[in-house]
C-alpha cells in the first residue's frame, strides 16, 4: 500500500487507478475508500477543505519547522553542524519546538527512535550532510523495526552539488536507500513543505519506517518563500484496513480443527495495539504463544499460554505430544531458519504488510490489515462455529497443561534469581533485584544480548512494565540513546536501561551526554562481563580450530578492564559499580533514588560468563610498544 500511496500523492497514477491496485493487494473496497479519502488532500491538484491549508511566507527553514509542528513534532532531536544554522535562526520565532541535542549522528537517531517507539508518534531529527554515514547503522535499526522516522540532513549549495566539492559526493540519497522508505533532495525553497509532508505521510503509513529528507543549506536560507502549510488534520490517514471476510472464515476454522496449534507473535502486535484482542483470541481457543525476536514483548509474558521464544517450544511439546498441525503467525517476520518447523501443516499470516506476507513460505489463509481488527474479527468467527461448551471440552486439555508446563518453568526462573549469588553476579539475580525494586508500570530498555534475559523475568502486559528493545536490527549502539527518548517520551514512567558492556563501548557515551545537559532521568545498567558473549557462543560453539585451541580471538573486553562509572562521571552522571550480589540491593535503591530526584545513574554490575567458552582466559596479548626498536 505505501507504494501506492506514494505513487498517488507524486501524481504518476490516478484515483482509479489507486482503487484497482489496492485491490489488487487484497484490499476490500471499504478499506481502499478510507485510505484514498484520508489520502485525497495530499494529491496533485485536489481542493482542501477549509482549515486543512494556511500561507505561509518565511525562509526556507521557516517552512520546514512550521509543517513539522503541524504534523505534531514537538522536539527536533538534532547533533551539531552549521547546517542546523537555518533550523536556530528559525526556532527564535517557533519556541514551541524543542532541540534535543546529541554529539554524534547515530545517538540523534537512536534518540529519535527511541521517542517513536514509546510515544507512537513520529521522531523528527536533523544532523549535518557528513554525518550521515553514522546516522546509518541506527537508520537500519529503524528500517528493520519499521520506526516512524523523519530525517533531515543539509546539503550542498545548489550552485555546486554534484562537483564533488567540499562535504560533498555524489548521490547521497543512494547510500540509504536499503534503510529508508523513501528519500530525496529538496532543491526548490517553495516546496520544502510539500516533501516534509510526503515524508512524514510515508514514514507513518503502516508499515513504518524512516525517511531521508536532503535540503540544500542556501534552499533553507532562502527568504520571503511562501507555500502552503497543511494542518494535522489534512496530514491523518486512516489505517483501520478490515481483513478480508472469507479469509477470516478461512483462517478460522483451520483453528478451530487444529489440535495442536501455535500463535506466533511479531511487533506489528503492538504497533496495531492488537494485544488485548489477540489475548482473547488465544484464551478462546487455548493456543500455545511463542515470541518472535521484537523489540515490544507482543503477548503478555507472564500469561499462561506464553511458552517463551520459538525454541521453548520443544520443552513445550514433552507434557502435549501432539506434533503443532496449525501455525499462525501474526505480525512477525516468518522464521526462516526454522521453516522445517512448519512444513506440511497449513501456516495461516496476519500482517499490515503485504510485502511480508508469504514472503517465505506458502500459506493457508493471509490474512491482510490492523492486526487489533483481524483478531477480532476471528474472535467472532470462532464463535459463530461453535458452541462455547464444544470448545471448552475442545480445549481443556491443551489449557491445563501448557498453563501447568509454563508455571513450572516461570517457578524455576524465580528460584534461580532469587537464589543465584555469589562473585560476580549471575545474571539472573540481576533481574531479580531489579523486579523487587523498580516500579510496576517501569518501561525497560534493552540492548542485552538475547531478550530472553528480559522476557523470562520481568511482567511485560498491558497496565504493567513495557518493554521496548533490542531492535531487530540487531546492530549495536543503539540502547543508551533510545532510552533517552523513552524518556522524553514517557516523562512520568521510570526507563530502565538493560544495557552489555559490549554494546555500550559502540559508541554510546554519547548519548551520556544528552541525558546530563537535559537531565534525563535514566538508569543505566550496563551488565559487565567482559566479553561479547554470544559472539563467543557462536564462534566457539562450532567447534572449530580456535575452539579446539582454546583461543578467543575478538570476544574478551577484560583488558582494559573499562569501569563505566568513571565514563559517566566525566559527564557529571553519579553511578556504582557492584562485584556481588552482597552490593546489588543497595546500589539499585541509590540508583532509583538519583531518578526520583531529576538525574540520570550509571550501574555497572560485575556479571558472570557462561555458556560455551566461558572458561576461556586466552586473548591474542599483544603490545605496540614492546615491537618498537626505538622508544619513541
Amino acid at each position: 500500500m505505501r507504494s501506492l500511496i506514494n505513487e498517488l500523492i507524486s501524481g504518476r497514477i490516478s484515483r482509479r487507478s489507486f482503487l484497482a491496485g489496492m485491490a489488487s493487494a487484497s484490499f476490500g473496497a471499504t478499506a481502499a475508500k478510507s485510505a484514498l479519502a484520508a489520502v485525497e488532500p495530499l494529491v496533485p491538484g485536489s481542493s482542501l477543505p477549509e482549515g486543512f491549508a494556511r500561507s505561509v511566507t518565511g525562509t526556507g527553514a521557516d517552512l520546514l519547522v512550521e509543517q513539522m509542528i503541524e504534523a505534531g513534532a514537538e522536539y527536533l532531536f538534532v547533533s551539531n553542524g552549521s547546517g542546523v544554522g537555518p533550523i536556530c535562526d528559525s526556532l527564535v520565532d517557533h519556541p514551541g519546538l524543542q532541540l534535543i541535542q546529541a554529539t554524534q549522528e547515530g545517538q540523534v537517531v537512536s534518540i529519535a527512535d527511541g521517542y517513536a517507539k514509546a510515544s507512537g508518534k513520529t521522531g523528527f531529527g536533523m544532523f549535518s550532510r557528513v554525518g550521515l554515514p553514522h546516522a546509518s547503522s541506527n537508520m537500519y535499526n529503524a528500517m528493520k523495526d519499521r520506526t516512524p522516522l523523519v530525517l533531515f540532513s543539509d546539503h550542498a549549495d545548489t550552485d555546486r552539488e554534484g562537483t564533488d566539492s567540499h562535504e560533498d559526493v555524489d548521490y547521497w540519497e543512494s547510500a540509504v536507500a536499503p534503510y529508508t522508505k523513501w528519500r530525496w533532495t529538496a532543491r526548490q525553497p517553495e516546496r520544502i513543505a510539500e516533501w516534509t509532508r510526503k515524508a512524514y505521510k510515508i514514514s507513518s503509513v503502516l508499515p513504518g519506517g524512516p525517511t531521508h529528507v536532503r535540503i540544500p543549506r542556501n534552499v533553507l536560507y532562502t527568504p520571503n518563500v511562501t507555500a502552503d502549510i497543511y494542518s494535522r488534520q489534512a496530514l491523518h490517514i486512516s489505517m483501520d484496513l478490515q481483513p478480508d471476510p472469507q479469509e477470516i472464515e478461512r483462517a478460522a476454522r483451520y483453528m478451530l480443527e487444529a489440535e495442536s496449534p501455535l500463535l506466533y507473535v511479531g511487533p506489528e502486535v503492538t504497533q496495531t495495539n492488537a494485544r488485548a484482542a489477540l489475548v482473547e483470541l488465544a484464551e478462546l481457543l487455548a493456543i500455545p504463544v511463542t515470541q518472535h525476536r521484537s523489540f515490544y514483548c507482543d503477548f503478555p509474558n507472564m500469561h499462561p499460554l506464553y511458552l517463551g521464544e520459538l525454541r521453548a517450544v520443544r520443552s513445550y511439546l514433552s507434557v502435549y505430544p501432539k506434533p503443532i498441525d496449525c501455525f499462525i503467525n501474526f505480525g512477525a517476520r516468518f522464521p526462516v531458519r526454522d521453516k522445517s518447523f512448519v512444513t506440511g501443516m497449513p501456516v495461516i499470516h496476519a500482517s499490515v504488510d503485504p510485502m511480508s506476507i508469504g514472503r517465505n513460505t506458502a500459506l493457508a489463509s493471509a490474512l491482510l490489515g490492523r492486526l487489533d481488527l483481524i483478531a477480532q474479527a476471528l474472535v467472532e468467527a470462532v464463535r459463530s462455529m461453535t458452541t462455547p461448551r464444544h470448545l471448552k471440552a475442545r480445549t481443556r486439555e491443551r489449557m491445563a497443561k501448557c498453563a501447568a508446563h509454563t508455571a513450572a518453568v516461570q517457578k524455576a526462573r524465580d528460584e534461580a534469581g532469587r537464589n543465584s549469588k555469589g562473585s560476580p553476579v549471575p545474571w539472573p539475580r540481576l533481574m531479580h533485584e531489579l523486579i523487587q525494586q523498580m516500579q510496576k508500570d517501569a518501561i525497560v530498555v534493552e540492548e542485552l544480548g538475547t531478550q530472553h534475559k528480559t522476557l523470562s523475568f520481568f511482567p511485560f502486559a498491558d497496565g504493567q512494565m513495557t518493554k521496548i528493545g533490542r531492535t531487530e536490527g540487531r546492530a549495536l549502539g543503539w540502547g543508551v540513546g533510545a532510552s533517552a527518548g523513552v524518556k522524553l517520551a514517557q516523562p512520568n514512567r521510570q526507563v530502565v536501561s538493560l544495557q552489555g558492556d559490549g554494546g555500550f563501548l559502540f559508541g554510546q557515551t554519547d548519548s551520556l551526554w544528552t541525558m546530563s545537559r537535559y537531565d534525563i532521568p535514566v538508569m543505566v545498567v550496563v551488565a559487565n562481563n567482559r566479553c561479547y558473549e554470544e559472539t563467543r557462543w557462536q564462534m566457539i560453539g562450532r567447534g572449530g580450530r580456535a575452539s579446539r585451541a582454546r583461543r578467543d580471538y575478538i570476544c574478551n573486553l577484560g583488558d582494559p578492564d573499562v569501569d563505566f562509572t568513571k565514563l559517566a562521571a566525566a559527564y557529571n552522571i553519579p553511578g556504582a559499580v557492584v562485584e556481588n550480589t552482597d552490593q546489588l540491593a543497595p546500589a539499585i535503591k541509590r540508583g532509583l533514588r538519583t531518578l526520583e530526584d531529576g538525574r540520570p545513574f550509571m550501574l555497572d554490575v560485575r556479571t558472570r560468563t557462561f555458556g560455551a567458552g566461558a572458561d576461556i582466559d586466552w586473548y591474542p596479548d599483544y603490545s605496540v610498544a614492546e615491537q618498537r626498536t626505538r622508544r619513541v
